[in-house]
């Protein structure tokens, strides 16, 4: 679902070359291993999403708010994981580090730690009182989710900014809380800006792997451009769109950052794509206590 390229290096030797060393040194042990599989900074941004929906509509931090928030975490975790384990192949293909395509964590494991997390969102879902039917929803769509954007690569950003639209609806369902499809949109059109600028950092190894995704039909530093340009007007009318000090501080502050970052010279288009994280925190927090 969410994708993060924070663990993606692309190496020139082929998968068969590849020594498992250079991975284990980097991810550690096991229990590193299983962290760098769930991705857990990417995995919090949608926690917080749904978190802030909740808090909003509550009127300040409550448990169901932190169930529901926690919850979406672990199913974005659950996401990760699953998805690395069906593109396996695709990964080794792309000489891609990450625990599962290297070796450092078996696909055994991996499954095992999806259905643990899979639980856990169940579990934390119940305390959060409803939304019990959307978080199902989007576990079947994160299950779905690889097979379809390996079938049709040009649809993966699409796909993933439809999905993380879940996360924000969940918490209305248990804030009972209401928004605009203009909300919803302006999530969507940040999201797959920041897809469509993975694209353009991950375009030599997807094209090792086989997989011909919007980059290779435009070229790298065009989707580049069309990503961050989709980024920054989502951000400028995140500003106009929320309510309340807060929400109004924190997106000045996104489209800030994501002007700096964007700025910045000599940066790669991979670094952008992992330092967004933070800008595309502030907006989840400001589309949450403000969009409505």
């Amino acid at each position: 679902m969410w994708r993060d390229p924070s663990a993606r290096v692309v190496a020139d030797a082929s998968p068969a070359s590849q020594a498992p060393p250079p991975a284990a040194r980097r991810y550690g042990k096991w229990p590193v291993a299983l962290i760098a599989t769930t991705r857990p900074l990417s995995s919090v941004v949608v926690g917080t999403l749904a978190a802030s929906a909740v808090s909003a509509g509550e009127g300040g931090l409550t448990l169901r708010g932190v169930a529901a928030g926690l919850g979406m975490t672990a199913l974005a975790m659950f996401g990760f994981a699953v998805n690395d384990i069906v593109d396996y192949d695709k990964d080794r293909a792309a000489g891609v580090q990450r625990p599962i395509a290297t070796g450092t964590l078996s696909r055994q494991s991996a499954a095992w730690l999806a259905a643990a997390l899979l639980v856990c969102a169940g579990l934390l879902s119940a305390i959060a009182g409803s939304g019990g039917m959307v978080l199902a929803i989007t576990g079947a769509a994160l299950l779905l989710y690889s097979p379809i954007a390996q079938r049709y690569p040009l649809t993966k950003g699409v796909c993933v900014a439809g999905l993380c639209c879940l996360p924000l609806y969940y918490g209305t369902q248990v804030g009972d809380r209401h928004f605009p499809w203009f909300s919803y949109a302006v999530l969507s059109c940040f999201v797959l800006g920041r897809e469509v600028l993975m694209d353009a950092a991950e375009l030599q190894g997807d094209t090792k792997a086989g997989i011909r995704t919007i980059a290779a039909v435009l070229g790298g530093r065009r989707t580049a451009r069309i990503g961050a340009t989709l980024m920054l007007a989502s951000a400028a009318v995140l500003v106009a769109l929320v309510r309340g000090h807060t929400a109004i501080l924190a997106a000045v502050a996104t489209f800030v950052s994501l002007a700096c970052l964007f700025a910045w010279p000599g940066l790669s288009t991979d670094r952008r794509v992992q330092l967004s994280r933070l800008p595309m925190l502030l907006g989840s927090m400001a589309l949450a206590c403000g969009g409505a």
